[in-house]
């Protein structure tokens, strides 16, 4: 592919070279440079993903193959280029990783190295698949066995400690460190913000399916007039607390976002996070509420929640001793713990924001990113529609949207609403 496309310049492929070879005294040479797509298939919603391969010589006439993963502001699709652009989500990104998060590696690994940024569209991190870290496969609809669970949870600790453990260093927070970087972009009612009509299409369509779903409640029609305000309350779950401490929380946590490198029997001992742009300011708890359950069947949880956060914890208490710093003065284990009755309501409440679109079949996805003019048809009625479809015609996604729209209902009923007789 041309290189003029991703606007990548000889200057800028010697500089991802030269912090790839940072710590080396050899010199070396560019001698070709290959950029091809990640996959046959779209691997994710919010950009568009490439493999940079450069052969370079070093002057110890070593020859070496580099592999990247570049991840590009969408150009093909005007609609979704927009819609990013007014969320600032790419920018975000951006920001991030080259700002942000190289302050936290200093502390613990959590995310893959970013090598290279350029005018808010365009990432070139490491390429994680070429050092054998894989996703789960989508046939398991996003559900974690209790190893890569317990993968996930160390690795969100990393990530977390590293937060704590840098304000902790600074005497200062993040938003006090870096203004701006860390405001909402994913939840947040203010003008000209396409996610706040995207939500009210998402309550419609969860509406829409609460309907065929729980078709014989007799509380169906009470369900319905108050699931909409309940879901509402993301807006301000997703906020700093002021009562609970607040960390960089990722704040999309499902399966595809944690990548696994395994052992020769298929025992996962590694994850990294991937894809930081909707990154916020909030108590751990969100994250781990998200993570468990995105990843996870209800049954599961009711079986495992505690033990799993039980693990959590232990693990920022492992990072903390390792840094020669105690947890309990930072965030003590009681607090934490009631953060995460708190924040359980988030993680039902993602669930179904989230899984309702990340679960759809690959050809519906496929179809959905084939043009310009299907992209757009990726909400209002057609989006309802295709749910729907979905809904009726896939056993895997039926599955998982009736066990979500139960727990998420279930939530609803015990929450102390009122029903109208």
């Amino acid at each position: 592919m041309d290189l003029e496309k991703f606007d990548l310049t000889k200057n800028d492929l010697e500089i991802i070279v030269a912090r790839y070879f940072i710590d080396s005294e050899l010199k070396w040479d560019i001698n070709s440079v290959v950029v091809k797509p990640f996959s046959a298939s779209r691997v994710g919603y919010l950009g568009d993903h490439f493999v940079l391969d450069l052969n370079v010589s070093q002057d110890n006439n070593n020859v070496r193959k580099l592999s990247f993963f570049l991840k590009v502001l969408p150009k093909r699709l005007p609609p979704l280029t927009r819609y990013l652009e007014s969320t600032g989500t790419f920018r975000k990104e951006v920001y991030l990783h080259r700002d942000l998060l190289p302050k936290l590696f200093s502390f613990t690994r959590f995310a893959p190295e970013a090598y290279f940024t350029k005018n808010n569209q365009l990432l070139v991190f490491e390429n994680l698949e070429s050092k054998h870290f894989r996703t789960i496969s989508n046939s398991g609809m996003g559900i974690f066995d209790k190893a890569h669970l317990e993968k996930a949870l160390e690795v969100l600790a990393k990530l977390h400690s590293a937060s704590l453990m840098l304000e902790t260093k600074t005497g200062r927070t993040f938003p006090e460190l870096y203004p701006g970087v860390l405001d909402e972009n994913c939840w947040v009612r203010k003008e000209n913000n396409p996610r706040v009509e995207e939500l009210e299409n998402v309550i419609t369509i969860l509406c829409e399916l609460v309907k065929v779903v729980e078709r014989g409640n007799e509380n169906l029609a009470n369900i319905l007039e108050t699931l909409p305000q309940f879901v509402l309350q993301i807006y301000e779950l997703v906020k700093p607390s002021n009562i609970f401490r607040n960390v960089i929380c990722h704040g999309d946590l499902w399966g595809s976002n944690l990548m696994f490198k395994y052992s020769d029997d298929g025992t996962p001992f590694e994850c990294l996070i991937i894809d930081f742009q909707f990154a916020r300011y909030a108590p751990p708890a969100y994250d781990v509420n998200m993570l468990l359950t995105l990843t996870t069947t209800g049954e599961f949880r009711k079986q495992h929640y505690c033990e799993l956060i039980d693990y959590y914890y232990n693990c920022v208490r492992r990072c903390f001793i390792d840094n020669c710093l105690s947890p309990e003065e930072i965030i003590p284990e009681r607090q934490f713990l009631e953060s995460c009755k708190h924040y359980r309501i988030s993680g039902l409440i993602d669930n179904f924001l989230v899984n309702h679109v990340t679960l759809l079949p690959r050809s519906y996805i496929d179809q959905t990113f084939s043009s310009p003019e299907n992209y757009a048809k990726f909400s209002g009625p057609d989006k309802v529609r295709m749910c729907l479809d979905a809904l009726k015609n896939d056993p895997s996604y039926r599955t998982r949207m009736i066990e979500i729209i139960r727990d998420l209902v279930a939530a609803l009923l015990s929450s102390g609403i009122k029903f109208s007789c």
